[in-house]
């Protein structure tokens, strides 16, 4: 395991008085030695594949051509899925390329159902994950140690692009547990103000602002749909706030009204969205001067656009599902993963553009969902997700809102069986406390639409939904088009 790893994991273990303390200090380690060779090693390679179409194209051949050797050799689960399609012979880098269209797409079902049957190494030295169940069915995985600073390599060279440096301090809004009157606090070992997604009100969003102000921060980091209500504060209680130099979204699609909004609020800033998925096998950054359009990062891995049949899209405009293989971390392989994602083509990867496939519009999971809390703020549903061991106890499950303030988790039991939530609602009512009561509502199936699709949130209070249309508005064409 990775030094950084091993850290991070005792410190936010720490109380929380003792983590700030001690995060003072190591505030003033050198990025350089806070984050390692490894780091530095990778920074210098993404750098290289930027400016090196033939180095891209042939990092990625030769680590799609180690990953699928070593799945067929360390793994029963791989061995039986590829040999339809690639035999037992010898592998070469023109042969797996040939062949490649004829692996079947893995799905999250089968992930769950192979489980470690799909791990190149004992399962034990690896990390279980899993997805953060934007699905209504999340998927465990295992996934490699030590990856922390091959992550903060990619996060970080994303986020250059707005002049952010390693050692630059950023105010997050993400959905972390954060107590106290005032609903934020320092991690000042990470660089973070942490401010609670939560408690959006007028008053907790003008402290987040004198702090902000005050601290001289530059950076604003988080969910697009929690930001865009901060930003609609700024306009409306300050003036555009010009000292942010750089938005810094994640997790969620930014849309043109959220675009918009945060133009507005911040006009000197420069934002840099990147694409990313929990099961690590797809890495992609906003092409400059191109909003809403993403080029994969061929070193982290391989990135295709298939039809229904899993054949390849090829011609510019059509649209399909985002599959990946992730190349970075091969303890359990994801080869040819069905993300979930949908987008459209705008170019393909070749070895002219580095292998550098191509997308705009993607569609994710699932959209800008909002719940509302017991004051009538609106609190973006991406920060109440967690998905616990309950969670997987379950066949589906889904969020519902009829009134201000309550929200019902409706789950489908599976097998007759219910885990015991009891905890698990105690953790996500603690979260949200005085805005936000979930309680527990068990049934037989969920209802589909007339499409036969799951709503992973049934939101019934015309506020919660006309924020959600008014985000997700341009999307609408591109859901129809994939349907």
């Amino acid at each position: 395991m990775n030094a950084l790893d091993v850290a991070r994991g005792a410190y936010a273990r720490l109380p929380l008085g003792t983590r700030l303390g001690l995060g003072r200090v190591l505030r003033h380690v050198p990025p350089a030695l806070k984050y390692g060779g490894t780091y530095r090693t990778w920074r210098a390679r993404i750098a290289r594949a930027g400016r090196d179409p033939a180095f891209a194209q042939a990092a990625q051949d030769a680590a799609l051509l180690a990953l699928v050797a070593r799945a067929r050799d360390a793994s029963p689960a791989w061995r039986a899925r590829l040999a339809p399609a690639l035999g037992d012979g010898p592998l070469d880098g023109a042969a797996l390329r040939a062949a490649w269209a004829r692996i079947p797409v893995l799905t999250g079902a089968e992930v769950v159902a192979e489980g470690r049957r799909l791990c190149t190494r004992d399962p034990s030295r690896l990390d279980e994950c899993v997805t953060g169940g934007s699905s209504g069915r999340p998927v465990k995985f295992l996934i490699d140690r030590g990856r922390s600073p091959i992550e903060y390599a990619f996060v970080h060279d994303a986020w250059a692009r707005a002049g952010f440096g390693p050692g630059d301090t950023r105010a997050v809004f993400r959905g972390v547990d954060i107590a106290g009157p005032d609903h934020m606090h320092d991690e000042p070992a990470l660089g973070e103000l942490r401010c609670s997604v939560f408690h959006l009100s007028d008053g907790v969003m003008a402290g987040y602002l004198a702090a902000i102000r005050a601290r001289g921060i530059a950076f604003l980091h988080g969910y697009p749909s929690a930001l865009a209500i901060f930003a609609a504060y700024v306009l409306r209680a300050h003036a555009p706030l010009r000292q942010i130099r750089g938005v810094l979204p994640v997790s969620e699609r930014i849309p043109a009204p959220l675009r918009r909004n945060l133009e507005r609020a911040f006009p000197e800033a420069v934002l840099a969205p990147f694409y990313g998925l929990s099961e690590k096998v797809a890495f992609a950054n906003e092409v400059r001067g191109e909003p809403d359009t993403y080029a994969f990062e061929p070193l982290y891995g391989l990135t295709e656009i298939v039809d229904p049949a899993g054949e390849p899209v090829t011609r510019p405009g059509g649209r399909g599902r985002l599959v990946s293989t992730g190349l970075l971390f091969p303890g359990m392989p994801l080869i040819r993963y069905e993300t979930g994602d949908e987008a459209e083509l705008v170019e393909a990867a070749s070895p002219q553009n580095g292998a550098r496939l191509r997308v705009r519009r993607i569609v994710p999971r699932h959209g800008h969902d909002y719940l509302v809390g017991r004051s009538g703020i609106l609190v973006p549903l991406s920060g109440m997700l967690q998905v616990d061991e309950e969670i997987l106890g379950v066949g589906e499950f889904q969020f519902v809102q009829e009134e201000p303030g309550r929200v019902s988790l409706r789950i489908v039991p599976r097998n007759g069986a219910v885990p015991d939530f009891t905890g698990y609602l105690l953790r996500a009512n603690r979260k949200a406390a005085g805005e936000l009561e979930m309680r527990l509502e068990i049934v037989d199936q969920i209802p589909t639409t007339v499409r036969g699709k799951r709503k992973f949130i049934d939101q019934r209070l015309p506020v919660a939904r006309d924020a959600a249309r008014l985000a997700d508005s341009d999307l609408a064409d591109a859901d129809a088009a994939a349907d």
